[in-house]
Parts: C-alpha cells; structure tokens; sequence
C-alpha cells in the first residue's frame, strides 16, 4: 500500500512540475558564433560555405522571419562598422541568389540588432562590409570572418551582391561569417516573427492584437420560420441558433447553420420551426406567446467568441 501511495505521489509531483515549467519559445538560432579576428576587403561579400557540426545549425532549419542579428567583431575598436546582412538562397552548387538584406551596425563585441527578413530552411548568412566615415575620415567597409576555422570554408563573391542577384561564391579560406540570426516562425506568412513583431499570428492583414468581432443580429418572425440578420465589423464564420421553452421542462432547438459573414454586409439565417415546436403553437391560442432565444456568435482568427442575443415572440397558431 505505501509502494503505491509513494507512486502515485511521484506521479503527482511530475505533473505539478510539468505545468509549473515555463513553455519553450519556438525561436531559433542559426549561423555561427564565432569571433571574428580579421577583414577582407569590402569589394567582397563572405558567407560561410562549410563548418564542423556545432551548437547551432549553419543554416536556416526552418522557414520564417530573422527578427535579430547577432555579430561578434574585436572589442578594441572605437566604434561600430556598419555591415550589410544577406539572406543567401543556394541556386546550384556555389551559387547563391541574395533574396533579402538589412543593414545593421555591428558594435565592438557582441551586439544584437533588430531586423525582419523573410528566409526559408536552408537559407544562410552573408556579409558585406558598408563603407563609412569616423571623425569626419571616410573608412572603407570592414567584412569581418573568423579565419583559421580548421574544417570550415569561407565563401567569397565579388563585389556587394543585391537583393535579387545570383553569385558565384568561391571558398577562399578556411574561415566563418560571425553572425547568428535568431529565427521566429511565421504561422500566417505575413512577413513578421510571431513572437516579437505579429500579436496576430493567426491573421496575416493585421499585426496588431487580433481585432475582436462586433456582430449585430435582427430577427423576423414569418410563418413557420424565423429569419435573422447579421451583420459584423470583419470578416468572420457566424454561427446562428435559437431555443424555446414548450412546457414540462422540454424544449425545442432551432439551428440556422454556419455561415461566413463579410464585413459591412447583411447575411440572412433562417431557423426553421421542428415539428415539436410548430405542435406547441397549434395549441395556443392567437393571444398566448412563446419566447425564441436567439444566439448569433462571431469567431475571430484568434478564435475568441462575439455574441449578439436577442428574443422574437412566436405567437399561437389555435
């Protein structure tokens, strides 16, 4: 008795752990970490051809937005570099097509920066150091690598290749880009991380918290049937239903379906009497009435609910 009092309270303490521990974030890493100790001239663009395995893939594992940039440049310099990031899209063998770029300042040490570029799996970091000016001294770009990377290949295109450009990029040394990208998912391929820059991950029109749906209905009683109209802020599934009490704790449900409503327009449900119902308005007379409560309910992309609820009086058919 005490072995399975003691398992079960094992067993308890596990699941309390598991909902006390804090959800993983679906960001990712990828590129390398390396620090860089050298430049090459910035009438060329780098990006790290080959790497031994390590703690963070080399290329993209996934498709979705790179919403920071990582780089880690000498610490002794006086001041930042400005650097142009690609987005390097392999087209066959050392080809490479620039799909996206930004351009970030790569601070002495590691400095993030923020940045919102589009990538799908496989995807990898380019370099290409932007000329500049210190103390009023224009500087030529400094493309920074990590040299001396035993196993790796630093991969070299002439000249800045833009966005939209296909490359030859030749290995010329054994040496690594030192950028990491911190890679979000895009669950609406709206362009932007989940994360840290869509609060609307469900929808890709909007970017901003999920707007929630204001819905209006209006009901009309007509023979055996009544019809509702609904109307709503935004686009969204409606789903219209009604119920009235016939007496004796029984009740009768009238469901008028699921529609999608758009914005700004009427879109007319009909909830048709059942046959319980129609029996229990035959049996009153013209001046006794039943209630009909009507449900119209509005889903967002989110999934939150909007509701209107109104009455209709059915009247006796005796």
């Amino acid at each position: 008795m005490r072995k399975r009092i003691a398992t079960a309270a094992l067993s308890a303490l596990g699941a309390m752990l598991l909902l006390a521990a804090p959800s993983a974030s679906a960001a990712v890493e990828f590129g390398d970490n390396c620090v860089a100790d050298d430049v090459a001239p910035d009438t060329y663009t780098l990006t790290t051809l080959a790497a031994p395995p390590g703690p963070i893939p080399l290329t993209a594992p996934s498709a979705g937005v790179v919403t920071k940039i990582r780089s880690n440049v000498p610490a002794v310099l006086p001041f930042a570099t400005p650097i142009s990031v690609k987005i390097l899209r392999n087209a066959g063998g050392n080809l490479y097509t620039a799909v996206n770029q930004a351009t970030v300042n790569a601070a002495p040490g590691i400095s993030t920066s923020n940045v919102r570029l589009p990538v799908l799996a496989g995807d990898r970091l380019g370099l290409h150091g932007l000329p500049f000016s210190f103390e009023g001294t224009p500087i030529e770009g400094f493309s920074w690598y990590c040299d001396e990377m035993p196993g790796s290949t630093l991969g070299a295109a002439l000249g800045d290749v833009p966005t939209g450009a296909t490359a030859v990029f030749e290995g010329a040394t054994d040496g690594r880009v030192p950028l990491v990208a911190t890679l979000e998912p895009d669950a609406d391929n709206d362009g932007f991380g989940d994360e840290s820059q869509d609060l609307c991950p469900q929808g890709a029109a909007v970017q901003t918290a999920c707007p929630a749906v204001t819905i209006d209905a209006y009901s009309l009683v007509g023979g055996n049937a009544v019809k509702v109209l609904v109307a709503t802020s935004t686009q969204a599934p409606v789903k219209v239903t009604g119920t009235v009490k016939l007496g004796k704790g029984s009740k009768a449900t009238l469901k008028g379906g699921t529609k999608g409503v758009p914005a700004g327009k009427l879109v007319r449900f009909t909830l048709k009497f059942p046959g319980s119902l129609k029996e229990k308005l035959r049996e009153l007379e013209s001046n006794q009435k039943l209630t009909l409560k009507i449900t119209a309910s509005a889903t967002n992309v989110a999934g939150q609910v909007s509701t209107d609820k109104l009455k209709a009086k059915l009247k006796g058919q005796g």
